[in-house]
């Protein structure tokens, strides 16, 4: 079946897709050759090639590693980012109004007359849009409805990818008739049945049209047992200089899903199977392949927690094969990341990793059920830093169960963590559907105003997994306030701790390609003195 692959807007012009490299290789494995077209890339690339400022950003972004290295040089060249980030937020309100009010606006018309081109090339019996976040939504649906409605694309839509597992497929299609088909959980199984020509109703995880006016679902989806079965995904496909990197930064997979699967809060289950890990070996041998054919020695993990058993392993592992690199995870704030640990990894090349804190109040830890002990992350953190590895916090602030005396608690946790950490994320709790919270709300203290929707065309919603509501007391309000307050307590608190670290500004690739000289003082040749 010839197959057009897309990954739409929006996200950072750093970024690899890890999802459609990964189809790639699959649908070759199989012996069947797909189109692939990243969409975000050449989105941001047309808009530096009509736009100088933006124009010279992206020449900085492909400058020599040395030049990009120097933070005051950087801050500078970088400040257009801002200007591209705000046009494209503009086409996505123009592409919601096209899918809601279906008015087609002169201004967005360009963008999707090039893309829709694109996709035709070959004329694909398929075009498969490959949507990892739900802020890509409205670019796919409009792109998807143009192509229909506009070009009079008559063959099948197909939706996939790790956030279509957190919608209702059928409240999907029935809002959007041009989608024909929406699989859902992980890739791999269906899209290859659906390439080798299997009847779609026999393709797990799948919902589609029987008739025009009936959806219909082909049952449970399945997840890939053994990862080490899937070939390496294929970034041969992707020209590296259409991203905004002055060296390659690519994701790696080392695991799916999460080994202590329990908190709360948590929605990403819903998406992503059971725990599953690759070998250390099979990893660090597709790093050096990377290394080898694209010259890639910047590695972010995609895993959802890297296990210290498993960072252990790829650590040993990457030391005996005198691999040179670095890399970041992300993972909880356990004591089993010793100092020993620590430094072996960051002997490794492990230079930065993101802690699910949430909170510094133990209470609130227990309530999320997170497996972790406040005195014992901040000894972790401590002990991450010593080694020379960049910490960055990921804290929750609105949790259930907040009060003044858990905010107080978190507020002397972070100043005592603060010398030791580089970044930190303040992230309002949002309630998910189909999590432990969302069973049993009145036994956490909340109560549930009604689901979240963010499309509705025709009569027709279209919900995500979100669901508003309020805590106990705050009868007379339509949803809880408790999180922006909190949130906006520690930004006003924060600024007596001292000026946040450059590295909290950047975007992931770029945090990862100043992690190391930031915190050790690295200097790659040809850095100038002073810089």
């Amino acid at each position: 079946m010839r197959c057009q692959l897309i990954f739409p807007p929006r996200t950072s012009p750093t970024y690899m897709p890890l999802g459609i490299a990964g189809l790639a290789a699959t649908a070759a494995y199989y012996g069947h050759e797909i189109g692939l077209f990243d969409a975000n890339a050449e989105l941001w690339n047309h808009l530096c090639d009509t736009n100088r400022q933006l124009q010279a950003m992206r020449n900085f972004c492909h400058s020599p590693l040395a030049i990009f290295l120097q933070p005051q040089q950087y801050s500078t060249q970088m400040l257009p980012l801002n200007d591209g980030r705000y046009q494209i937020d503009q086409l996505e309100r123009l592409a919601r109004n096209y899918l809601e009010h279906d008015e087609l606006d002169a201004a967005l018309t360009p963008m999707l007359l090039r893309q829709a081109y694109r996709l035709n090339a070959g004329e694909p019996e398929t075009v498969a849009f490959s949507i990892m976040y739900l802020d890509q939504l409205s670019f796919a649906l409009a792109l998807a409805k143009y192509l229909r409605r506009v070009c009079g694309y008559d063959r099948q839509l197909l939706f996939g990818g790790a956030a279509m597992s957190g919608l209702d497929p059928v409240e999907l299609m029935t809002a959007f008739p041009f989608v024909d088909v929406v699989m859902t959980g992980e890739g791999e199984i269906p899209f290859a049945a659906w390439l080798g020509g299997a009847p779609v109703a026999a393709i797990p995880g799948c919902h589609y049209r029987e008739r025009k006016e009936v959806i219909a679902a082909s049952g449970r989806r399945q997840f890939v047992s053994n990862l080490g079965e899937l070939p390496p995904p294929d970034f041969s496909h992707f020209p590296l200089r259409q991203y905004f990197n002055p060296v390659p930064v690519m994701p790696m997979l080392g695991g799916r899903g999460c080994k202590w699967r329990r908190c709360r809060f948590c929605t990403h289950n819903n998406s992503f199977g059971p725990y599953r890990e690759r070998t250390a070996a099979a990893v660090a041998a597709e790093m050096t392949l990377r290394q080898q054919t694209t010259g890639c020695r910047h590695f972010y993990f995609a895993d959802q927690y890297v296990d210290p058993s498993f960072l252990n392993s790829l650590s040993d592992t990457i030391i005996a094969a005198g691999l040179s690199c670095q890399f970041h995870i992300m993972a909880r704030t356990v004591g089993d990341y010793t100092p020993e640990l620590l430094h072996k990894a960051a002997a490794a090349g492990c230079c930065w990793i993101s802690w699910g804190m949430e909170s510094g109040s133990q209470r609130l830890l227990d309530i999320m059920n997170k497996g972790t002990d406040a005195t014992t992350s901040l000894q972790v953190i401590r002990h991450a830093a010593e080694a020379g590895i960049s910490n960055l916090l990921m804290m929750i602030f609105g949790a259930p169960g907040s009060d003044a005396a858990a905010l107080d608690e978190t507020f002397a946790f972070l100043d005592r963590a603060y010398p030791h950490i580089d970044s930190m994320t303040a992230s309002a709790f949002v309630l998910f559907a189909g999590t432990a919270f969302s069973r049993a709300p009145q036994q956490y203290g909340l109560e549930i105003l009604g689901k979240n929707r963010i499309f509705q065309v025709n009569g027709h919603d279209v919900h995500d997994l979100k669901l508003r509501f309020r805590r106990q007391g705050e009868y007379h309000r339509t949803e809880s306030p408790l999180a922006a307050a909190e949130i906006a307590q520690w930004e006003r608190r924060k600024v007596w701790l001292g000026h946040p670290s450059f590295l909290s500004r950047l975007c992931c690739e770029h945090y990862l390609l100043f992690a190391r000289s930031v915190k050790t003082g690295f200097r790659p040749k040809g850095l100038p003195k002073g810089a």
